[in-house]
């Protein structure tokens, strides 16, 4: 495991400690006279998994507060190697670390004896002693920060970063007791639902004693036991425990994090059902998860177990169930998910898998860009992933199915905790790493694999139809839109506000070519994995798209088209040497985005100038934030092996004189491939 705090003393850092290179780009600041100095020249810094500026009282930290950007872009541009890592400003002094006396190791086997649990009791004690050490829940304190509560959450994560040295003793601790130790890492984000805190906002779970997430005991016992009896494995009431045998011979420990991850998270569905239809309505709901967390999870024989191969057996279990089916909340959206292994076809379940390349103006979680920071945090969320198979299904769901009807095959399908709980057919999982590092001026490229796994249900029966249909989702996904932010523009620079935006993704074995038959028999192909899957029992309902300021959502019916406009000169991402300024140009906007853009299409602006009947609505910013109309049409390049590159666009409510126009604006040659002929 690598050590973190070490790594704050290369590269440019020369040796030094964190408190020096934080003196140092002061020193630099002053050097540059730099406005941030007057305001940061009394505050210290210490670093671990975040950094932490300590600043004399709370106006200073209000003003810093505000101007985290910049302070950000200057330090990073200094010290390149801080550039992952998140800042805090807290009031206070820089504390002083106490020493921790380290442990020596047992022997780990046996049961969990009482000269073991007496050891960890002196650890704890141990663990009471440190004064620097500050408390995550007790920093949730809603009072102090009025009526908004993120200021809460960000309380609790700079607090948890003080729990370095806890965490090593619970590490030390979970050693002492158990018979076998998985330290199991998590590429993503783990979350373990706890309880209903202040403003309805759900908390992770965290431990009454130490104040730190964690994941309790009877969390990974649940999980392990519904994977066994799924599997069908022998023993499991023996090794387990049942309500009428008593407890078993193999016993779970707390699982603890390995070093600080605790992380404000976001979750922010853009679409809703509301009665008889589903209402565009963005609902940012910030929380806290445990971000690429490593968990040490003990095993321990009880007293009623006498033989290690017991803990052994388990600890496989364990192994699988987290390769799986993951642990905790949300983990069909990719939550949970380790790297321990791939899912793979088992007892009941269907697997396939599809690489994928993405290059996108950024990808965002809680930290997006705005006015007082550009730059913004990004991180690639395989929640966006789930959120756009979503959206395309109802797309095409809605032209097929009465509402009701797709609202509750859609629950079916991917699973919905109101009114009630319900486990979905499908569930999502992606691998990926981060190809190139993207800013303002240059794309970020990530690669990776989604495994789409499907799975019979009392109502959705053929497994083999569920994987079809999720499958032709993600193949017309991949042709007309992209993922996340910007998913309805392709990649490109953007004027007169100068940055990139929009996206552009590929899966790599599937390209359509730009033909009308090709197209047309794939449309139907998508059309019939849905009729294979469940008939309708009743006519669709009209659901148009709306008007800017109460949108609704799209479908693909008789009221939208979709037209290719081939343009054999247009660039594919990777070709593009310099965005700025090769990404205004025609070649890799494409000619239907040059349209679009055109001032009788182009989406209205925060000037309030444009056409909010084609290209949407962004209205003012307000505390730093922007809201928006989607706009009325969707383009995607495409980029097949063989033929002509091109752009698919997907225009919804075409029947509407401005979208009508715009339909009749597309270059010569567009081709329309949507309606199909039975559905005009």
């Amino acid at each position: 495991m690598i050590n973190r705090n070490n790594q704050n003393r290369n590269d440019r850092g020369g040796g030094q400690t964190p408190q020096q290179m934080w003196s140092n780009f002061l020193q630099k600041l002053r050097q540059d006279k730099n406005p941030l100095y007057d305001l940061l020249q009394n505050s210290e810094l210490t670093a671990a998994d975040n950094l932490i500026v300590y600043v004399p009282d709370g106006e200073v930290q209000k003003q810093a507060k505000s101007k985290l950007g910049r302070v950000t872009a200057k330090l990073f541009e200094l010290y390149p190697q801080w550039n992952k890592k998140k800042l805090f400003f807290e009031v206070g002094n820089l504390p002083q670390t106490a020493a921790i006396p380290e442990q020596q190791n047992p022997p780990r086997n046996g049961a969990a004896t009482p000269a073991r649990i007496q050891q960890a009791a002196a650890g704890n004690a141990a663990i009471a002693r440190q004064q620097t050490l500050r408390s995550p829940l007790q920093a949730l304190n809603l009072e102090k920060f009025e009526k908004s509560y993120r200021p809460a959450l960000e309380a609790a994560v700079a607090a948890e970063t003080t729990c370095d040295r806890l965490y090593q003793q619970l590490t030390e601790k979970t050693k002492l007791i158990a018979t076998e130790v998985l330290t199991v890492e998590f590429p993503w984000r783990v979350r373990v639902g706890g309880t209903r805190g202040f403003q309805e906002i759900l908390l992770p779970v965290f431990h009454p004693v130490y104040g730190v997430p964690y994941v309790p005991s009877s969390s990974i016992k649940g999980a392990v036991l519904a994977w066994a009896r799924q599997n069908n494995q022998s023993g499991i009431d023996r090794l387990l425990g049942a309500l009428d045998n008593g407890i078993g011979c193999v016993q779970f420990l707390d699982a603890f994090p390995t070093k600080p991850c605790l992380s404000i998270d976001l979750a922010n569905p853009n679409w809703h059902w509301d009665a008889d239809r589903i209402k565009y309505k963005p609902e940012p709901h910030f929380l806290l998860s445990m971000e690429q967390p490593e968990l040490a999870i003990g095993l321990a024989l009880t007293s009623r177990g006498n033989n290690q191969n017991d803990v052994k057996i388990v600890k496989e279990w364990l192994e699988k169930t987290l390769a799986e089916s993951g642990i905790g909340s949300r983990v069909s959206s990719g939550y949970g998910r380790t790297k321990l292994a791939v899912i793979s076809s088992n007892h009941g379940v269907l697997t396939t898998s599809y690489k994928f390349d993405l290059w996108t103006a950024g990808m965002y979680g809680a930290f997006a860009p705005n006015k007082k920071d550009r730059q913004g945090t990004p991180e690639f969320r395989p929640t966006a992933v789930r959120g756009m198979l979503r959206y395309w299904f109802r797309a095409i769901a809605l032209g097929i199915y009465p509402l009701q009807q797709c609202k509750t095959l859609e629950a079916e399908l991917f699973g919905t905790i109101e009114p009630r709980s319900q486990v979905g057919a499908i569930r999502i999982a992606v691998e990926w790493q981060e190809k190139q590092a993207g800013n303002r001026s240059r794309p970020f490229h990530y690669s990776g694999t989604i495994h789409l796994e499907a799975r019979q249900t009392n109502r959705l029966p053929l497994i083999e139809k569920n994987l079809q249909l999720i499958e032709k989702i993600l193949q017309l996904s991949s042709y007309l839109g992209g993922i996340g932010r910007g998913s309805r523009r392709p990649l490109h620079w953007n004027n007169p506000e100068p940055g990139l935006r929009g996206c552009y993704w590929e899966l790599e074995t599937n390209q359509l070519p730009c033909k009308e038959r090709d197209w047309q028999n794939f449309l139907r192909g998508v059309r019939g994995a849905f009729l294979e899957v469940q008939q309708p029992t009743g006519n669709p309902a009209t659901c148009p798209p709306g008007k800017s300021g109460d949108r609704n959502q799209d479908v693909l019916n008789g009221q939208s088209k979709i037209y290719l406009v081939p343009f054999s000169d247009l660039l594919h991402p990777r070709n593009v040497k310099s965005w700025n300024p090769e990404g205004i140009e025609v070649d890799v906007r494409g000619e239907a985005l040059e349209l679009l853009y055109a001032p009788r299409f182009k989406g209205v602006n925060q000037q309030n100038i444009g056409n909010k009947n084609v290209g949407g609505c962004i209205t003012k910013e307000n505390d730093n934030e922007s809201t928006s109309t989607p706009s009325y049409v969707i383009i995607k390049s495409n980029f097949p092996q063989e033929g002509r590159h091109y752009q698919a666009v997907t225009i919804f409510g075409a029947n509407h004189p401005d979208r009508a126009n715009f339909v009749q604006a597309l270059p010569r040659g567009s081709i329309k491939v949507w309606p199909l002929p039975q559905t005009q």
